[in-house]
């Protein structure tokens, strides 16, 4: 607690000129105790508490923000620390948003700002990329691949795009593109008026299961059917904010149902969606890695975390669960994005560790590069610290991972195409190119899909 003593030495010097001989000392410990305490936590708990061994922060610094406050600790770290984070119960923020959607209060979908695709106009659209179960957005029967045209009459712009965020109900025109195959030309092909409700909590769900209720996916010409698995949280059941915890096992359930119904299918390939997955635990990404590695892989290690020197004793060993049923899969397809972050990157370089990178084929773009599990820990000042505690490893001890990116062809950016194709569908071009890898090989991305790209 030394660092308490010495900021309300200096505070009660400076208040003794200022408070004509009252003192206010305690007044002021109350507006910088949470700070405090999320100093002497880090230089406890923090994965690079050394770093923090020597700091005596200015006395100003503990008036900060709570996030601005951890954002300075993390500086010390020379560890380009962009991992630990801060909690606020009274606000509604969601350190895990994803583009435009906050699933704290949203209309529940992400979407970019585009020019008129057709060229003919300057006119701006919001293309959505993703809708989420259960939102407004989806309520409004929104899809993937949509082009907003206008909200209550009002066109698109820069200046205008966030109040799609969240906010009342509003009234859309929805467009939809198509294309002149006999002369390549884009042409909008209708405008639909649709109501969207007004934004509100949306649950973020570990699974968009509604996406591709028919799991596997049957594609022409492979050997046996392929199975797919959107997954965009490695969490055991929602968190409920009031009680601070995730509570109940719906995902667990969830994810075993879907798996078993894999088994039982006899899938032989399998495409991982973890584009949207930026959310999770280290139990979760083992359970799923353990349906997916073959047999004899079964109780060998999957990752294994390194704590500081003080926590030692919590470093742990964690193997490939033995206990569930099991795909027996020889390699996997793995879709990714700049939101693939944390457990999924610890399940991605610990499969890649296991099964060798050849059989481990990632399709998309570059991941956010977690290497380092953080912790929660409350206070009851509504504050909850969110420090990097401990680095996460594969079996052979390696946590000197980064951005984990696919290679050559299969960094693609689906943006660039005109059809995104609904997750899980035949005609999604991250399904296709793990289609034509599972018939051809990693070499043989076709000039056809090349041309597919917008220009």
């Amino acid at each position: 607690m030394k660092h308490l003593y010495s900021i309300i030495a200096v505070l009660t010097i400076a208040l003794s000129f200022t408070s004509c001989g009252e003192d206010r000392t305690y007044q002021y410990e109350e507006k910088t105790q949470h700070n405090q305490w999320m100093l002497d936590l880090m230089s406890d708990k923090y994965l690079w508490a050394d770093s923090l061994a020597s700091y005596e922060p200015a006395w100003k610094d503990f008036f900060a923000a709570p996030a601005d406050f951890m954002a300075k600790l993390a500086g010390r770290s020379k560890q380009n620390d962009k991992w630990s984070y801060v909690l606020i119960d009274t606000l509604n923020t969601d350190i895990h948003q994803r583009g435009y959607y906050n699933h704290y209060d949203s209309y529940g979908m992400d979407f970019v700002l585009v020019t008129d695709p057709t060229g003919r106009t300057t006119r701006q659209y919001a293309r959505i990329i993703t809708v989420y179960d259960g939102s407004p957005a989806h309520e409004a029967g929104l899809r993937r691949g949509d082009y907003i045209y206008s909200y209550n009459s009002y066109k698109l712009s820069s200046n205008n795009i966030a109040r799609l965020q969240k906010g009342p109900a509003r009234d859309l025109e929805i467009c939809h593109l198509s294309i002149n195959e006999e002369t390549d030309e884009y042409y909008w092909e209708e405008t639909l008026k649709l109501p969207l409700p007004a934004s509100r909590y949306v649950e973020d769900k570990a699974f968009l299961i509604y996406n591709n209720p028919n799991y596997p996916i049957c594609l022409p010409g492979t050997d046996a059917e392929v199975g797919y698995l959107k997954c965009n949280r490695l969490v055991e059941a929602p968190y409920e904010k009031g009680a601070g915890k995730y509570k109940g096992t719906e995902y667990i359930e969830q994810l075993d149902s879907v798996m078993h119904t894999l088994m039982q299918k006899n899938i032989k390939e399998l495409i991982l969606d973890l584009s949207l997955c930026n959310d999770g635990n280290l139990t979760m990404a083992q359970r799923l890695a353990s349906y997916i590695v073959a047999p004899e892989y079964r109780n060998t290690p999957f990752v294994k975390t390194f704590w500081n020197e003080r926590y030692k004793s919590k470093n742990v060993s964690l193997l490939y669960n033995s206990s569930k049923g099991n795909l027996g899969l020889s390699r996997v397809y793995i879709i990714t994005s700049k939101y693939t972050q944390g457990a999924a990157e610890w399940l991605i370089h610990s499969l890649q560790t296991t099964m060798g990178e050849d059989n481990v084929i990632l399709i998309g773009e570059p991941t956010a590069g977690q290497n380092v599990m953080t912790e929660e820990i409350g206070y009851d000042y509504h504050v909850h610290a969110c420090p990097a505690v401990a680095y996460v490893a594969d079996a052979n001890g390696d946590y000197n991972y980064g951005s984990l990116s696919p290679i050559g062809d299969y960094i693609i950016n689906e943006l660039d195409f005109f059809t995104l194709g609904q997750y899980g569908s035949e005609n999604n071009i991250f399904v296709q190119i793990a289609y034509y890898d599972m018939l051809f090989g990693r070499q043989n991305v076709t000039e056809e899909d090349e041309n597919n790209k917008e220009n």
